[in-house]
């Protein structure tokens, strides 16, 4: 039983040193207020890669998915998306040690980091940084102003009469 685990364990271990890297390459296009961020993955292992995700603060719209995959999108956290990419049979993964293009987000917003995840064939996970659509960052409303300033005046007032 013992040695079982050992083995086990010592093919996790090769396989995670075996394990090089995934890279997504970003493509720009368009012109403020609508832009296209096209993505490649490139795999540099040696299994195919068959989910891809990108996590963005930006707006997105139509999403567009290479042949054999399916895109939907998430809701991760606080003004995040997560727009996901997934194929369902084998011939479409990105091949080990090869590309596939084809993903690509339109959005009205500009460029920053944003992180992505890929998923292979042997569940092992790879994450990563590159661009995507951000949020622009915004002062709060001046509703949010007036609101704060009466919370502030009557606390004041009631300081005040104790």
């Amino acid at each position: 039983m013992s040695n079982c685990f050992l083995s086990l364990l010592g093919a996790t271990l090769l396989a995670t040193v075996a394990h090089g890297g995934v890279i997504v390459d970003t493509t720009l296009s368009g012109f403020p207020g609508a832009y296209l961020y096209s993505y490649e993955v490139e795999n540099q292992t040696a299994v195919g890669i068959f989910a891809f995700s990108v996590t963005v603060t930006g707006d997105v719209g139509i999403i567009e998915s290479p042949s054999g995959w399916s895109a939907l999108t998430g809701v991760p956290g606080p003004g995040e998306t997560l727009v996901q990419w997934v194929d369902l049979d084998v011939p479409y993964d990105v091949p080990p040690f090869g590309n596939l293009s084809g993903f690509s987000l339109a959005s009205t917003d500009g460029q920053g980091i944003a992180s992505f995840s890929t998923l292979d064939e042997s569940f092992s996970e790879f994450d990563g940084a590159t661009t995507g659509p951000v949020s622009p960052v915004s002062s709060p409303e001046p509703a949010s102003f007036i609101l704060a300033a009466s919370a502030l005046a009557i606390g004041v007032q009631i300081r005040r009469h104790t």
